[in-house]
């Protein structure tokens, strides 16, 4: 996402440097094309803090706009709403557009809600979970081989679905959660290596078993503890 935020006072090009302020030395508009939507959010808040302090000459009404589109692609309509009328006016009336967008992500909210609701509630039973966990069953191949508790490839994809729903309507803490949970049917915890032992202790361990070749093109598995290796779970590992 590019900002467009452009200074209220003296450009700072053109600033002394007795005069000059924060936004001669802000990057935000440089690093912005390189982060994720949702990492602008925190930035903007800032600059914010800094215009209500007057320590940097931006316009509060063109960081409110960058705010509105950096919102757009993303399922936090609500905020959307609230910055509208932060730039239009409390009683300006929200475009049917925004309203159409919030209708069809509550639409597609319910939609994977029921779709992964099967492992949601297998996930919360700490009791099943523990006995799943203490007979080596909690993991993918197991689950959806199980007719016991009917949890399908379709229901685990729906569940990983909802976390990256989660994630764009701004639900970060139930995002995290949720990929953690996911995670742990792929993954083992990490073994502890008892002092003195060393590498040749390895494979009883658990160590490395992938050829250097694997690991140039996916990453040693290790790293994240994984038992098996799915470049698309990798990729939520790298933040890709």
């Amino acid at each position: 996402p590019h900002l467009n935020l452009q200074a209220t006072m003296t450009t700072a090009e053109t600033k002394t440097p007795e005069l000059a302020d924060a936004s001669t030395y802000d990057l935000t508009p440089l690093i912005s094309p390189y982060l994720d939507l949702h990492m602008m959010f925190p930035l903007l808040e800032y600059i914010d803090s800094l215009i209500a302090t007057g320590a940097i000459s931006y316009s509060a009404a063109d960081v409110a706009q960058a705010r509105l589109e950096l919102l757009r692609p993303t399922h936090m309509v609500d905020y959307a709403m609230d910055i509208y009328r932060e730039i239009h006016g409390e009683e300006a009336e929200i475009p049917q557009e925004m309203e159409d967008q919030k209708g069809e992500v509550f639409k597609q909210m319910e939609v994977l809600r029921e779709g992964q609701m099967a492992f949601d509630d297998l996930s919360r039973d700490e009791e099943v979970r523990n006995n799943l966990v203490n007979n080596n069953q909690w993991n993918y191949k197991s689950l959806t081989s199980m007719a016991t508790y009917n949890i399908t490839p379709e229901i685990l994809a729906n569940y990983y679905k909802f976390a990256k729903f989660n994630f764009d309507c701004g639900d970060y803490q139930q995002s995290r959660d949720m990929l953690e949970c996911y995670l742990s049917l792929f993954a083992s915890p990490p073994k502890q290596r008892k002092e003195g032992e060393g590498e040749e202790e390895d494979d009883e361990l658990g160590g490395n078993t992938s050829t250097p070749a694997e690991d140039e093109k996916t990453g040693n598995p290790n790293m994240y503890y994984l038992t098996s290796i799915d470049p698309t779970l990798l990729q939520v590992l790298w933040g890709k």
